[in-house]
């Protein structure tokens, strides 16, 4: 059996979740390898406009497979962070949408998977945790960058260093969600804001993708950005379909 699901859930949508539920949805190295191989097909599919990241039978993910961490030393603990390294680097590199749909715990490694993805829909029991402490790690998966981003560097420095869960509203408030959800809604909710973020201009989000990932330290770096990208934009297809659509009194379709 296939421990990640891939699959078409809507017109131009597909749907990517490990398939663990005995693990509470774990990433064991074989769970990781399947995610980066079903993530780069639906990258390299014109058909998918957007994805969703979910989950199995009620946990989104709790983070590292724990079983998995042993007989490693300094040297196979760095391959095996490079491999994780991969992951990261395809979900934060991506140019097409992704959201995530948090039912249950997002834990760890999958408290940054999601904190990947372009938004994350929250369920009103799910929560978010950062209890690497713990087990005598440190946080991976990149929440060393996004976390503050999303949070702010004093907040992100407290939910670290003291190993936080957040749950539901809390979560919300502190940035870690975008939107809470009923419990067993929030793939649903992921799937229409996918939706929406599919039917942007295709072009012009990936620009603008790129943009938000470099996060300019300056105006004048942020305006060379927005001249060059804007540039681009200016010639391509999308621009025209957006005119016209103004001029018409019609919603654009940019696909």
């Amino acid at each position: 059996m296939s421990v990640v699901i891939s699959e078409i859930v809507a017109p131009g949508i597909a749907r990517i979740a490990i398939n663990r539920p005995d693990k509470r949805n774990a990433i064991s190295p074989e769970a990781r390898n399947e995610l980066i191989d079903a993530v780069t097909v639906a990258l390299g599919d014109d058909a998918v406009h957007a994805m969703v990241l979910g989950s199995t039978e009620g946990h989104f993910c709790a983070g590292g497979d724990i079983d998995s961490m042993t007989d490693l030393d300094v040297a196979s603990g760095r391959v095996r962070m490079k491999e994780n390294h991969r992951m990261v680097r395809l979900l934060a590199e991506a140019e097409k949408p992704i959201v995530a749909g948090v039912e249950g715990f997002a834990v760890g490694a999958g408290a940054g998977i999601a904190l990947l993805c372009d938004s994350i829909v929250l369920a009103d029991s799910g929560a978010l945790g950062f209890p690497f402490f713990r087990i005598g790690l440190t946080p991976d998966y990149g929440i060393l960058f996004t976390l503050a981003r999303r949070v702010g560097q004093a907040k992100a420095r407290q939910i670290l260093l003291y190993a936080e869960m957040l749950k539901g509203q809390d979560a919300l408030d502190a940035g870690l969600a975008d939107e809470l959800v009923a419990d067993g809604m929030a793939e649903v909710r992921a799937v229409e804001r996918a939706q929406a973020l599919a039917a942007m201009p295709p072009h012009a989000f990936a620009l603008t993708k790129r943009h938000l990932a470099m996060e300019p330290q300056s105006l004048e770096e942020a305006l060379e950005m927005e001249a060059m990208s804007q540039s681009l934009a200016f010639v391509g297809s999308e621009l025209e379909e957006g005119r016209t659509a103004f001029l018409e009194k019609r919603k654009p379709d940019f696909r």
